[in-house]
């Protein structure tokens, strides 16, 4: 092929690509309703925010991008290209997240399905492109952190492209100095994007320099272990060079802070941290990625060990500061599709069989896998053969009882003054103060802000001097059984009318989701010094440090 005709290839694959998955946003969007919170609203709200600043004084937006990528955990550098499809379709959900699938996700797929395609396939001519295409595109663990308005797949084509320069230098044994920069910029630039991918940054580095070690070792060449730690002086400077200049403050402030412990009650143990990984793919899925790993071996795909490897070191390295969410394991499932397209190419491959109908087979294994993990009547239709998709759905969000949300939202808007504010006592998908002022933005004004992980905010004993607080019966939180004490007791004393209870009266009840009751109380005088006391004593049974502030 000519150069005219791979660029219109490539060119043309995008965009059907673009399409297709632009297709199935709006198909997954148009079920959800609009009750964002957390992580699935703290980059919408940001992208709408940007393209208002951009548009209002571009000046300004440049200069806060600055501070922001100097000083912020949660950088708005992520936002900036996607501020186009802001320019020209809006700031809807459906465009931002089409802005990151266009942007980010199939880049990525494209990429990394072609690099495990080529290392896959034997020297003869294979037919199985379009299944590792199909297979990629319709991987879960890139879509579940998209399609929930997490941005962090941006982070996988810097990832890739970064794997890319290290297998094409042979570990930067080949142009030690140019790939050991270009490897460096790329692991740079996905830490600035979000500074949790340093885990993954260290994951491949251990992995790659395992690797490099083993082949040095093989080949007894002393002039490629020059080059190699050369190689890696370059990109080690680069990174160091580029964060200094950009983010010394951010930096200061991470070696500052004890990540352990901030998220200690974000963490589990190994066994449940396995098991949450596991159910964001299917059991047929990992078996593929197990035959990939034994055809690899059989092989010598090295590159997919190297990746695999990659991906165990980055799940260790990140597991002992917090248990990965969907959006922290997309690097861990990343390195691992090189060994589920090996698993592909093989089976497409195998002599007697039509390839037309062996990657039509493994098209719709992927369907299923996709439509069983984020579309309910997918689940719901298959069901009976539950394997084929994973096991922890990302279902578009939806509350059960919504008019009974907006009830509850009327009465705060409705009886609150202009200074008057509201905390909740509740964290999680039921119930928050962020799923409150996610649907009416009004209320963000109003909000008492109050604890909702023990390790990392503590007790705002402020959210006491609320006139309104909204409690839940059952207790609602979002973490393991005792990372969440500041929500669960004030809520069961409020709840019993004891102690700080005492201060409030309930004036309204709601049937919310899941079967949970929630209760709108207003506090009827100051709670006492007494009753502060009381509160911080059950506190520091289990946080001893926890002192009673100042009342």
């Amino acid at each position: 092929m000519t150069k005219n005709k791979i660029c219109g290839f490539w060119t043309g694959t995008y965009l059907c690509t673009v399409l297709l998955g632009i297709a199935l946003s709006a198909a997954y969007v148009n079920l959800e309703e609009s009750a964002y919170y957390w992580d699935f609203a703290a980059y919408f709200n940001m992208f709408n925010q940007q393209g208002a600043l951009l548009v209002e004084s571009p000046s300004k937006w440049l200069s806060q991008l600055s501070t922001s990528i100097a000083t912020e955990d949660y950088g708005v550098a992520i936002l900036v290209p996607l501020m186009p499809f802001h320019l020209v379709f809006g700031g809807s959900r459906l465009s931002f997240v089409a802005a990151i699938v266009a942007v980010y996700l199939v880049p990525a797929v494209l990429f990394i399905g072609r690099i495990s395609y080529q290392e896959a396939v034997s020297e003869t001519p294979s037919r199985s492109w379009i299944a590792v295409w199909i297979a990629a595109f319709l991987y879960t663990p890139f879509w579940a952190p998209t399609l929930r308005g997490m941005p962090d797949v941006a982070g996988c084509l810097a990832l890739t492209a970064a794997t890319y320069f290290l297998w094409k230098s042979r570990f930067l044994t080949r142009e030690p100095v140019i790939s050991g920069i270009s490897v460096g910029a790329c692991l740079w630039l996905a830490f600035m994007l979000r500074r949790w991918y340093a885990y993954a940054a260290i994951g491949i580095t251990v992995s790659a320099a395992f690797f490099c070690l083993l082949q040095i070792a093989r080949d007894r060449d002393f002039t490629a272990l020059r080059n190699a730690v050369l190689g890696g002086v370059c990109a080690i400077f680069l990174i160091a060079a580029t964060a200094l200049n950009f983010q010394l403050p951010l930096i200061a402030k991470i070696l500052q802070t004890s990540y352990a412990v901030l998220y200690s009650g974000y963490k589990t143990t190994f066994v449940t941290q396995l098991g949450e990984v596991g159910s964001r793919l299917s059991y047929l899925n990992w078996a593929l990625i197990v035959v990939g790993l034994y055809i690899s071996v059989l092989r010598g795909n090295r590159f997919s060990l190297f990746c695999a490897m990659a991906s165990v070191f980055t799940f260790l390295a990140f597991g002992r500061t917090q248990d990965p969410e969907r959006h922290h394991s997309l690097p861990i499932f990343l390195w691992l599709f090189p060994a589920y397209a090996q698993a592909i190419v093989s089976l497409v491959s195998v002599p007697g069989l039509k390839s037309r109908w062996s990657s039509a087979a493994m098209a719709v294994v992927a369907g299923f896998a996709f439509l069983g993990t984020f579309f309910p009547a997918g689940r719901q239709l298959l069901s009976p053969v539950g394997f084929v998709f994973a096991g922890e759905a990302t279902l578009p969000l939806r509350l059960d009882n919504l008019p009974e949300y907006r009830r509850l939202i009327h009465d705060l808007v409705d009886r609150m003054e202009p200074n008057d504010r509201f905390s909740v006592f509740a964290s999680g998908p039921v119930m928050s103060d962020a799923l409150l002022f996610g649907m009416n933005r009004d209320l963000v004004a109003h909000v008492g802000w109050m604890c909702q992980v023990d390790s990392r905010d503590r007790f705002q004993p402020d959210a006491l001097k609320s006139r309104y607080v909204v409690v839940t019966d059952h207790p609602v939180t979002h973490l393991q059984l005792g990372a969440q004490i500041c929500v669960t007791i004030p809520n069961r004393y409020i709840l019993e009318g004891k102690g700080i209870g005492a201060a409030y009266k309930r004036i309204a009840a709601y049937q919310l989701s899941d079967g949970v009751t929630g209760y709108l109380y207003e506090q009827v005088r100051p709670v006492s010094k007494a009753e502060l006391e009381a509160l911080y004593a059950e506190f520091r049974k289990k946080y001893p440090g926890w002192a009673t502030p100042e009342w």
